[in-house]
């Protein structure tokens, strides 16, 4: 009886605050703790922490500028190297901008989809660089970075604006583009998602058709315009990326306007 009374009370000295790694304790580690538990306890935390903070990114949204560059807006983000052992930690105040001096290697490639990284590897640094690269994973020459972004290299030689246009870890705002005037019974592909506008003449009728053929077939939207001379018809037909549209009859004016997102 007292052997299993002497190793109760030596078990007791054994036992410690335990806490996985899903959770953060800022009590932790306690000046309390023994010296022997100091790395355990602040590994946990570490580990913790270091779920959101790997991920981390404020802003620092891809923009594009013209056909030869693209844009970065200031913000804060969380480089690594490729382990994931080591975090860098890098924020900007104004956008830089990027143009095909910033590749990682070799030259510019038409008809090529390019990634975005932000690189933190000067050291001592408060800002990161940016860095342009056809490897979806390693950039060439970076040591420490994040992936932020893609763009589409078109066989012009030219940066897409449009949805090929990716930003990573962000969301996007929609706007409605320029309005755009097209012809009467003149078939169209839409490049984004977006909307035919269009009225017609007094006595006359008119209608929408669209779908994934060219030329389309189905008839979306159709009006009939009373003869009046003070009346005319006007309507408007949401149109899919993709798809073919065309209007038919007799239209005074028609319209395209795309959805485009706004970083």
């Amino acid at each position: 009886m007292k052997k299993i009374f002497i190793t109760l009370i030596l078990l007791s000295f054994c036992f410690q605050n335990a806490y996985g790694v899903d959770i953060w304790d800022k009590s932790q580690p306690a000046g309390s703790d023994s010296p022997s538990t100091l790395d355990d306890d602040i590994g946990t935390n570490n580990e913790a922490l270091d779920r959101v903070l790997s991920n981390y990114r404020e802003n620092c949204a891809v923009y594009y500028i013209s056909a030869s560059s693209i844009g970065i807006k200031a913000g804060e983000c969380v480089g690594s190297n490729t382990a994931g052992t080591v975090r860098k930690f890098r924020k900007t105040t104004s956008a830089t901008t990027l143009t095909w001096a910033n590749i990682d290697t070799g030259a510019e490639e038409n008809s090529t989809t390019y990634h975005i990284y932000a690189v933190m590897d000067s050291a001592d640094a408060t800002t990161f660089t940016g860095m342009i690269s056809k490897n979806a994973t390693t950039p060439t020459g970076a040591t420490y970075y994040k992936k932020i972004g893609k763009f589409y290299n078109n066989s012009s030689g030219n940066i897409s604006n449009n949805d090929t246009l990716i930003n990573y870890n962000n969301y996007y705002a929609l706007k409605l583009g320029d309005w755009e005037s097209k012809s009467n019974n003149t078939v169209y592909q839409a490049s984004t998602d977006g909307f035919v506008v269009g009225y017609g003449a007094p006595g006359y009728n008119w209608g929408i058709y669209s779908d994934s053929a060219t030329p389309p077939t189905t008839l979306r939207q159709y009006y009939q315009v009373d003869a009046a001379a003070h009346n005319y018809g006007c309507g408007m037909c949401p149109i899919r990326k993709g798809d073919y549209w065309k209007t038919v009859g007799f239209t005074t004016a028609v319209f395209w306007i795309s959805m485009e997102r706004e970083v």
